[in-house]
């Protein structure tokens, strides 16, 4: 297929040519670009741009002399990533094009070759997404890296392959492109020489910045909250999950919803009138307002259910613990191993989505229900709170909340301290909680001292070995005997294990 554009020197239109998609995430676009040049100025910055966005085979320029002759000729085309290396692209030049003795098809084919490569090397993967993550900061980079990390782990959970990670780090927000456009398309360059599909932003993006970032870059664009949510539906088994993780997705969504192409074109047929394109877009948002007022009724229908079988539990006056804490510290195990039951336990994050509770008798004879409930993380969607609410309401009738925290993060006292500030935002601060340290197994020996000299009275336990597991039973069971008993209520509740009092101030000077 050829084509030939005539006019003042312009940006390849190859979007409206050849679509947006390419053959393949390591596979070169099968097209070559050749631009006739009166100036003699040879390849453009433009043109190599267009050359790595596009994976074209490659892009070469001709100059042409006063006698309307063939002169200097200069092509560039894509050289593999390399490790920390910024170069994307080779440039040859020839003095003349009569003189080219070039086997261009052998070298492309060696190019693919190698591009290949290169992106298996890098860790990408045929058969899964590959992915570029951004942070962003208004602050300090530091912050931003950090949360970085933890979107690095969201990414895994959701089955992505991470090529690479980028930081922006500016004074003021950029109301279209969030990392401002010099930069974007920075990022854009460089996920695109790697054969990432999709990029993902760790903060939550305007629908605005996501349809202006989206349309510059001809990926895929993701954000923090789109991510969470993509997971929440992901580990969703059963009924309940799949309601509350798609009114969560139907939430998020509709505030996105924009047209495309020709085929939500506005243009009416008069004045006052909409074209074909809003009104499809119209009854779109209609239907997912439907599809959302019906799963709130299931979920309302969910949150009764849950209601009576609360109602229940105190009429038997048996004390209910909750579980709470930050994602993936291995509360499930620690609930499994405490109840002997087998709920799925994944080292990833959100593996547990709906609340299980069970029965457990202590050392001393007296028994208290333990729920099991969905982990916490930092910057958690507002949509997924609110789809959420009843299985967070199982949280509020608690008498206890049992915090779980990972005695082997180096940033625990970070990650509390997000738990605590999730469990304010739902009001549930009037109910005591008391801390208990797991994964002491994979914690080293200062580490431990170290938590140990600063919460003496927490305990420190290891769900995977068993290790703490008597101290910690005595500790439930003295601490329900002496300050819930049979008929106390929550608000009466002030133990010394009460979470205020055993997450002091040392730690924030401890060596972890």
């Amino acid at each position: 297929m050829r084509f030939v554009f005539v006019g003042e020197p312009c940006d390849f239109p190859f979007e409206k040519l050849l679509g947006r998609r390419r053959r393949a995430k390591y596979r070169l676009r099968g097209f070559r670009a050749v631009r006739t040049n009166l100036k003699g100025s040879g390849l453009t910055g433009s043109d190599l741009a267009t050359l790595v966005n596009e994976r074209l085979d490659l892009v070469a320029s001709v100059s042409v002399g006063q006698n309307g002759s063939a002169g200097r000729f200069e092509y560039a085309n894509l050289v593999p990533p390399n490790g920390e290396s910024q170069v994307k692209w080779e440039i040859s030049k020839f003095s003349d094009l009569g003189r080219l003795n070039v086997n261009l098809e052998q070298e492309i084919n060696d190019i693919e070759q190698s591009l290949r490569r290169a992106f298996l090397k890098n860790g990408g993967k045929e058969n899964r997404e590959g992915v570029i993550l951004v942070g962003f900061s208004t602050k300090f980079r530091y912050l931003a890296e950090k949360s970085l990390d933890e979107l690095n782990s969201l990414a895994l959970s959701a089955e992505k392959v991470v090529l690479d990670k980028m930081v922006q780090i500016r004074k003021n927000i950029d109301p279209r492109y969030l990392v401002g456009r010099g930069k974007l398309r920075e990022i854009v360059l460089h996920a695109k020489h790697l054969g990432a599909d999709t990029i993902i932003f760790d903060t939550e993006l305007t629908p605005a910045q996501a349809n202006a970032i989206g349309g510059e870059s001809g990926l895929d664009i993701m954000d923090r909250s789109q991510l969470i949510i993509q997971i929440f539906a992901k580990h969703a088994k059963t009924n309940e999950g799949k309601i509350q993780a798609r009114l969560a997705e139907y939430q998020y969504n509709l505030p996105r919803l924009k047209g495309k192409g020709t085929t939500f074109s506005q243009l009416g047929g008069g004045i006052g009138t909409r074209g074909p394109g809003e009104k499809k877009l119209e009854q779109e948002r209609r239907n997912i307002r439907k599809q959302i007022e019906q799963l709130e009724k299931q979920i309302d229908g969910l949150c009764r259910r849950r209601e009576h079988t609360r109602k229940n539990r105190k009429t038997s006056k048996i004390p209910t613990l909750s579980f709470i804490g930050y994602t993936n510290v291995g509360k499930s195990t620690l609930f499994n191993r405490l109840t002997k039951s087998s709920i799925v336990t994944q080292d990833k994050l959100f593996s547990t989505l709906n609340p299980t509770t069970r029965r457990v008798m202590l050392p001393g004879g007296k028994h208290v229900l333990m729920t099991d409930t969905v982990g916490f993380i930092s910057k958690l969607p507002k949509e997924l709170i609110n789809a959420f609410r009843a299985t967070l309401e199982e949280i509020g009738e608690a008498d206890l909340l049992l915090h779980v925290a990972d005695a082997s993060d180096p940033e625990v006292r970070e990650k509390i301290d997000s738990v605590m500030k999730i469990v304010e935002s739902m009001e549930f601060e009037y109910i005591p909680s008391i801390l208990v340290f797991n994964k002491l197994d994979q914690a080293d020996a200062e580490t431990e001292a170290a938590l140990r000299e600063a919460f003496p009275k927490v305990p420190l336990v290891s769900a995977k070995n068993g290790k703490g597991f008597s101290k910690l039973l005595s500790y439930i069971e003295k601490v329900v005997a002496e300050e819930i008993g049979d008929d106390a209520k929550a608000g009466d509740f002030n133990p010394e294990g009460r979470l205020e009092d055993t997450v002091p101030s040392p730690l924030l000077h401890s060596p972890f």
